[in-house]
């Protein structure tokens, strides 16, 4: 399967040697990487992977800003709504990988450093129509972070997961479904990808997967909800409609919101998935996650206009009904019903109103560029 890793960075890249040794290793020869630099990122970059081209088989196709701006010239509201100095120029990256005609798109972050984990095959391994026995919650909730044991043996939430959902000693079986898995999010050692209010509590690791979740990665069943992140996350291209990171940065409730990006793509994705038959799947591959440097109490207050948002977001996204057949239509018509849905909903203040049509906005301008794209 053709396949892309994609990343952001304003650093030289250089975890990327640990993910050519992998590839070398597992025998993979159809992939290449695709980098987004941004204002941030230093010149020092282009001679990195000046060398690396010449070294090595998989191609680096490095992005600076002045190439990036070449290519957004077709796409000029699109270019209006990503902002420099952002993790969401990563959708750029995603754009570019799927013109690139790669049926897999693989996205890390510049601190996820990869194990001895077949990093790509395991991602890879989608699209292929089978029976599955696929995870229920009665709650319709599931923690990804319950397949990870932690040094002090401490229950954690993956970044993201609604407060209200928290704590409720939910019970889970399996259900026999068919359908496709087409997005494989990977989880970490060292560092989890929990929210500030946690790692504010106390410091946490991830040391391992539990034995129950070693050789088999955990498979989501329809209508059982999680959220999955941008990073050690691989999904079918044909899922580009749902691949949106939504842009941050607005002020909600008085106060800027960040770090919900990938959080609601990964809901506004899993209910298309659910409407068309697909699955979403979470465990290997393993990165250590050696996180660069966060202000956990920035990373708090960036993250509260969320945590509150979410709450009612998840509230909606399960009333809304979709009844397309492709993801392009899918995704639209999601777009659409959240903004009626908010617009009409007196749970929502004027301000989140407001909010979602924004929100709403960029999925629209989304679309018309993936239409454009394929």
């Amino acid at each position: 399967m053709k396949s892309a890793i994609v990343t952001t960075t304003i650093h030289v890249p250089h975890l990327l040697d640990g993910y050519v040794e992998n590839l070398n290793k597992h025998g993979h020869k159809d992939v290449s990487f695709v980098i987004i630099g941004d204002l941030k990122t230093p010149p020092e970059i282009n001679d990195y992977v000046g060398n690396a081209n010449a070294s090595q088989p998989y191609k680096f196709d490095y992005w600076d800003v002045d190439r990036q701006r070449g290519w957004l010239k077709r796409f000029p509201d699109l270019d209006k709504l990503i902002p420099y100095n952002s993790i969401q120029r990563r959708n750029l990256g995603t754009l570019i990988a799927a013109e690139q005609g790669n049926e897999a798109i693989i996205w890390i972050d510049d601190d996820n450093f990869v194990t001895d984990d077949d990093f790509v095959g395991l991602h890879t391994s989608l699209g292929l129509r089978q029976k599955v026995k696929a995870i229920k919650s009665s709650t319709s909730w599931f923690n990804p972070c319950d397949l990870l044991e932690t040094q002090k043996n401490r229950r954690i939430y993956h970044r993201g997961y609604p407060h209200s959902k928290r704590w409720q000693q939910e019970k889970l079986s399996q259900v026999e479904q068919a359908g496709r898995v087409v997005v494989n999010e990977g989880l970490w050692f060292g560092a989890p990808d929990v929210d500030a209010v946690t790692h504010l509590e106390e410091p946490c690791e991830v040391t391992a997967l539990k034995p129950a979740y070693a050789s088999e990665n955990a498979v989501l069943a329809w209508g059982t909800w999680a959220p999955f992140n941008s990073q050690n996350t691989g999904l079918l291209s044909e899922l580009l409609p749902c691949a949106y990171l939504v842009v941050m940065g607005d002020e909600l409730y008085g106060q800027k919101i960040d770090r919900y990006d990938d959080i609601w793509m990964s809901y506004f994705t899993k209910k298309c998935a659910d409407r068309m038959g697909d699955f979403v799947r979470f465990g290997r591959p393993l990165v250590r996650q050696t996180r660069n440097p966060h202000d956990l109490v920035k990373d708090l207050a960036k993250e509260l206009p969320g945590m509150i948002l979410t709450e009612k977001l998840a509230v909606t996204l399960d009333e809304i009904e979709l009844t397309s057949s492709d993801y392009l239509s899918c995704y639209e018509e999601l777009a659409q019903s959240l903004r009626q849905h908010a617009c009409n909903d007196k749970r929502y203040t004027y301000e989140e109103k407001a909010y979602v049509l924004r929100i709403t906005d960029g999925m629209l301008v989304w679309t018309d560029v993936c239409r454009d794209l394929t």
